[in-house]
């Protein structure tokens, strides 16, 4: 199941690179065309008669180098001002680091000499806090970096004198300082908002989830636990409905999962799964509206953050319970990853529906949900069955490409298709072959119908419902009839070929038990029965009448064949059909000139006399339809 698991992901990453491309090549039309909109016509000829030099050397060159060169160069009074502001930043966080240091250094002393109490320390430092977030606040206008500055500080010095009070002191209890965290966290949520400042945010978040650390509740009180976590991830996501911070999320997925596995790893046990599956549940569904609720509802543009945070959610959810319920529930486990693609599908359906204009997102979404059906199918299914569940699901996808008229789910399709061959070839190509062959009611073939089913499927689809340009179209068509045609021809040659040598094998058998029975009648060629020839003059001899029939069986079929896509080429008027047929006609020659030599005298003459005589009547037929093909 790993190498399926590995593909999906394989796929997933060339997903996103194509989302990628789409996205940069999106961005610039984009650009072009706000650039073309931002004044009117009678503005730009005014502006640039007023403006432009007699001769402008910049007139005829690309659209992309004038920009360059028309870009205006950075000043030296611009660089002195970026120089000015880092400084500026520079020295506030030197400041800040030096105050905290200070007073700590102070109450230390302080502390030592016991000029105060434990009670006094930890008001001093909860007021050095909360003037530290005052004066962040009343300077936030002017001074916006300088008031980062300080209600960072601020915010720290509050969280360690709570801190402080609960371990160093014990002056309150591990609940009351969890409480006064999380009031830290949320009021810093709440400046964040109203100051629109994200970097106030990540302190929150960061804050939250090191909270559980801090005040020494990581032990084996899972309701706590993933109560606190929840609300701090709802917080999280409703700053994400207002705000575009997708760091917020990143952050929170990560304090999650280490909250998470540090009490898993150390308390978790079955008779708690079902309250840790409706955590990973709820976590996944939270973390999922933050990532995707702007760029659907609000029709914001995604970007490749998104689409990460997207995969760590999704695969990080179902690595955590594929790895919880595989011991007790492997048996639906299958049905489990399916749900997963389910959601997908319906995420996909919105986005589409909502932000049609987000060509990468309608790829990337559909690629989601195919990499979990895809996955699903191996994790549920075995044997022949996981070829077969991959072709249809190529089916339904086009099927559902054609109904929202969506480029990803045929991309998908595609790629989910090419899955079902690779599964085939490698293992199940043979299967049903030996010596209890029979032709046509065999694993191998019953595959290989799914295969070439799908194949005239896909190729109708693109040719009723087409796809997002012409050249698409036509690609598709083309490429999924070869295809097809290809499977066919080989699914009937396999018959033959698998028939003959189980033919083979049935002598080499009977042979076999010659010399078995000899060797049980006679004690003394008991012990060198393995050691002698298998009757050479009748195995090798019945071997060769095998392969000349094979061989002159094979070559016939495939003159028939091209005869027949020669035909239907003619009456559909089909160029694709009559290449194909003419290029199978000429290796069908080719191959009985190298088997001719091979081949007993009758089966020579059986097969030179039959593909020629096809090969003339295919000639015939192409010149006396000579004008009718004209048409074509």
């Amino acid at each position: 199941m790993i190498e399926f698991i590995v593909f999906g992901i394989v796929l997933l990453i060339v997903v996103l690179n194509q989302n990628r491309k789409i996205g940069d090549l999106n961005n610039k039309i984009e650009s072009y065309i706000k650039q073309g909109q931002s004044q009117s016509p009678i503005q730009n000829v005014s502006q640039n008669i007023n403006q432009a030099p007699p001769f402008s050397i910049v007139q005829n060159v690309p659209p992309i180098l004038k920009e360059k060169i028309e870009t205006p160069i950075e000043t030296s009074n611009d660089k002195e001002q970026y120089q000015e502001e880092s400084s500026g930043k520079i020295l506030g966080r030197i400041g800040i680091g030096a105050l905290v240091l200070g007073i700590a250094s102070f109450l230390k002393y302080a502390f030592d000499n016991n000029w105060i109490g434990p009670t006094g320390r930890i008001f001093i430092g909860v007021l050095v806090g909360a003037a530290l977030i005052g004066i962040g606040q009343y300077f936030r206008k002017k001074y916006e970096t300088f008031s980062s500055i300080m209600f960072g500080g601020g915010i720290a010095i509050l969280y360690l004198s709570f801190f402080a009070a609960h371990n160093f002191y014990n002056l309150i209890d591990s609940l009351n300082t969890g409480i006064l965290m999380f009031f830290v966290t949320i009021l810093t949520f709440v400046f964040s908002f109203l100051n629109k400042d994200n970097k106030l945010a990540i302190f929150a978040v960061i804050g939250g989830f090191v909270t559980p650390y801090l005040i020494g509740s990581t032990g084996n009180n899972m309701m706590e636990i993933f109560t606190y976590l929840t609300i701090l991830n709802v917080g999280v996501l409703a700053i994400s409905i207002f705000k575009k911070w997708p760091e917020l999320v990143a952050l929170a997925i990560v304090g999650t999962g280490i909250n998470f596995l540090t009490w898993f790893f150390h308390f978790y046990d079955k008779s708690l799964l079902g309250s840790t599956v409706f955590f990973l549940i709820v976590s996944f569904a939270i973390f999922l509206i933050a990532s995707i609720y702007r760029i659907i509802m609000l029709k914001e543009k995604s970007t490749e953050v998104d689409y990460f945070l997207l995969s760590v959610n999704a695969f990080g959810f179902f690595g955590i319970f594929y790895s919880i319920m595989k011991p007790d529930y492997e048996s639906m486990l299958g049905f489990y990853t399916l749900l997963v693609a389910i959601v997908y599908v319906v995420i996909a359906y919105f986005a589409n529906k909502k932000n049609r204009e987000d060509t990468a997102l309608n790829i990337f979404l559909p690629g989601m949900a195919v990499v979990f059906l895809s996955i699903a199918v191996p994790i549920q299914f075995s044997g022949a069955y996981i070829a077969i569940a991959w072709f249809v699901e190529s089916c339904v996808l086009y099927l559902m490409a054609s109904s929202i008229s969506n480029r990803g789910y045929q991309i998908m399709g595609v790629g989910v298709y090419i899955l079902g061959l690779i599964n085939f070839f490698f293992w199940n190509a043979t299967k049903g072959s030996g010596v209890n062959f029979v032709p046509f009611l065999n694993q191998s073939f019953y595959i290989l119908v799914f295969a070439i089913v799908a194949a005239y499927f896909i190729y109708y689809m693109y040719l009723r419902y087409g796809s997002i340009s012409t050249d698409i179209q036509k690609n598709g068509v083309t490429v999924f009839l070869i295809i097809a045609n290809i499977l066919t021809l080989y699914a009937l040659s396999t018959q033959i070929i698998f028939y003959y040598n189980a033919q083979d094998a049935i002598v080499q058998n009977q042979v076999m038990e010659v010399y078995r029975n000899n060797a049980g009648a006679n004690d003394n060629n008991a012990g060198n029965y393995y050691n002698q020839p298998n009757n050479p003059s009748v195995l090798i001899a019945t071997q060769n009448t095998n392969k000349n029939k094979s061989n002159t069986m094979v070559s016939i079929l495939w003159a028939i064949y091209a005869a027949i896509l020669t035909a239907i080429g003619f009456v559909k008027r089909s160029s694709v059909l009559r290449i194909s047929g003419l290029i199978l006609f000429i290796i069908t020659a080719v191959k009985v000139l190298i088997n001719v030599w091979d081949l007993g005298q009758l089966y020579r003459i059986i097969s030179f006399v039959g593909l020629g005589v096809i090969a003339l009547i295919a000639s015939f037929a192409y010149a006396k339809y000579k004008d009718h093909l004209k048409l074509d």
